[in-house]
């Protein structure tokens, strides 16, 4: 008997053929075979556990906002995390946060209870486990630089708490981040040890960061996020050559901002930035961003990887 035949014995109620499309950011992706939500640690386990006994392929995602599903779907079982709690302990500055939880969510109310080392994040889209996943940052800060430790899911019914150490973080990525195994490890909760600040300051730097977001990138449209990372490797730009170096300003004088791919283009607020416009397709998007890693190699000799994920069959693209 096949997982697919197997997996309604299961009991957890999972839907059939959902839209990836209509739970991602950039709104494209076809269907999963089998979709369902998590909204507890508890029902995480089971759906994670469930999956793996009964050896179905499975993708947990967050917020889905860096995420870009191929069209023909996602044969498997899509798990969308959307756990939630966050507790905060201001004496201790330490906060535990479910992975599915917003990270702006976690952020503000860490700020709220006087505590903070993250507000550069604030603003950026996603959950807080995809924010470890991809190790998000921004202004040379990254989610890392406050993580102590984490629980996971490395095995059917066992959950380990693992040290930053343990996901090897580098700028931009995590050793989860190119997981593509079909049964990849889960991250639960992580305990983020932050610092003692004043609330007064807190508020009027989260309300800057959000002033430099609302300002430099296209919000409130379909989007991924930034599709590349900084070929640097960092994006603490302190000079006027880091700056040159960055994708956005690789992408934007190769003429990355005149491109357009079906239903896709290059923001033109952001180089670095790819708007569904008019229903684009998955395809639309991957061979528009094959165009801008095309257009810096041709133009500067440096190769752009990408920040955004892959799920699904591609045919070959």
């Amino acid at each position: 008997m096949s997982w697919q035949e197997k997996i309604n014995n299961l009991g957890l109620g999972f839907k059939t053929g959902e839209p990836i499309s209509s739970r991602s950011s950039m709104a494209v992706g076809g269907p999963a075979s089998f979709f369902i939500e998590a909204k507890t640690i508890e029902e995480l386990i089971k759906c994670v556990n469930g999956c793996r006994s009964i050896a179905a392929p499975y993708k947990v995602i967050g917020g889905g906002t860096n995420i870009i599903a191929s069209d023909a779907g996602f044969d498997g079982v899509l798990i969308q995390n959307k756990t939630s709690n966050i507790n905060i302990d201001p004496d201790s500055g330490r906060v535990i946060a479910d992975s599915g939880a917003p990270l702006s969510r976690m952020i503000m109310e860490a700020a709220t209870a006087g505590l903070g080392g993250l507000e550069s994040l604030y603003g950026i889209p996603g959950s807080v486990g995809g924010a470890i996943i991809n190790n998000a940052g921004t202004h040379g800060v990254a989610v890392s630089d406050f993580v102590k430790s984490a629980s996971v899911i490395v095995s059917s019914d066992q959950v380990e708490s693992y040290s930053a150490v343990w996901f090897d973080f580098g700028y931009r990525k995590s050793k989860l981040k190119h997981r593509r195994d079909d049964y990849p490890p889960v991250i639960l909760n992580i305990i983020f040890q932050l610092q003692r600040r004043k609330k007064e300051d807190l508020m009027k730097d989260l309300a800057q960061h959000k002033k430099w977001r609302v300002e430099k990138q296209p919000l409130g449209i379909k989007t991924s996020g930034s599709v590349f990372r900084n070929p640097l490797g960092s994006d603490n730009v302190k000079t006027d050559d880091d700056r040159y170096k960055s994708a956005g300003f690789l992408l934007e004088q190769s003429g990355a901002k005149k491109f357009v791919v079906g239903g896709a283009r290059v923001s033109k607020e952001h180089a670095n930035w790819i708007e569904n416009f008019s229903n684009a397709s998955a395809s639309d998007v991957r061979r528009l961003v094959d165009q801008m890693r095309a257009a810096v190699a041709d133009k500067f000799q440096i190769t752009l990887e990408e920040e955004i994920e892959y799920i699904g069959k591609w045919n070959g693209l």
